[in-house]
């Protein structure tokens, strides 16, 4: 996955997230009807060595961006903005 492939997939299908400022991350919300899109995205390899964390709720799934970012050598900050910093 690039930056680019990561931002399109947020920003086309409007998806939600959060800050988080201590430590600086991203919770990135994807409803279950983007599930299987999101899975192709990021590829099986990237959960052959740890899983992932998430957290259903609600028809969501929330990801944690901060891990999966550095996974494929992507600044939070490319996808999400500068508010991720302040």
């Amino acid at each position: 996955m690039t930056a680019l492939e990561l931002y399109k997939f947020v920003t086309d299908n409007d998806l939600e997230y959060h800050y988080i400022h201590e430590p600086p991350n991203v919770l990135l919300f994807i409803p279950t009807y983007y599930l299987e899109e999101w899975n192709e995205l990021l590829g099986s390899h990237i959960t052959e060595d740890n899983p992932i964390e998430c957290h259903m709720s609600g028809g969501y799934f929330c990801f944690y961006m901060r891990d999966i970012c550095e996974y494929f050598n992507i600044y939070l900050v490319e996808i999400f903005g500068e508010d991720v910093n302040s």
